[in-house]
């Protein structure tokens, strides 16, 4: 219960973040120039690319990391599951991190402070889905390390930890759909 308390507060957290970030940012951006939206977005765009390099370089380590396992070790399924958490949540991060760059790239040419705006608000949300499939990523390495390693005391931990990465990169990436879904709806009137 109260490892389901703490994961609901995170996600809370983060959509609180994001929402209080949004609203600061449509503050700002209505009295300054578009030059702080793009330096804002650009900001959200290089800790992304940050967690994914970092997430680029837990995966070369774990190449090597899951040489180490015995391929009849009782352990083998539970990795199995995480690399393939590890390998969605990649494709998400790196499909997002690309998105989340061609937003940006948009924000100083857009038609409109409005556009603008929006751009950059598709961009940093974008961003958020890139570092949470990141972190994801990383979770799992360490899940590997600790099997490798034979450091089995702490898999629960990392197991429970890999678990909210999950649920709470389920939610930054509902909450870009939901951001999505609202500015098409803008414009599409």
């Amino acid at each position: 219960m109260n490892k389901h308390s703490m994961t609901i507060g995170l996600v809370f957290a983060v959509l609180a973040s994001g929402v209080t970030a949004h609203s600061t940012f449509a503050k700002e951006a209505a009295a300054s120039p578009a030059s702080s939206i793009v330096a804002e977005a650009n900001a959200a765009l290089a800790a992304a690319e940050v967690e994914v390099e970092q997430a680029r370089l837990a995966i070369e380590a774990g190449k090597e990391l899951i040489t180490q396992i015995p391929e009849d070790s009782p352990l083998m399924p539970g990795v199995a599951q995480v690399i393939q958490s590890a390998s969605d949540n990649w494709k998400i991060a790196v499909d997002s991190l690309k998105g989340a760059k061609e937003s940006a790239s948009k924000i100083a040419t857009a038609s409109s402070q409005s556009i603008a705006n929006d751009y950059a608000l598709l961009s940093k949300t974008n961003a958020g889905v890139a570092q949470s499939g990141a972190s994801v990523v990383q979770i799992a390495i360490s899940y590997i390390d600790a099997v490798a390693n034979n450091n089995t005391e702490s898999l629960d931990i990392i197991r429970t930890a890999m678990q909210d990465a999950l649920a709470a990169s389920s939610q930054v990436q509902f909450y870009y759909e939901r951001v999505k879904t609202l500015i098409a709806q803008k414009y599409s009137k």
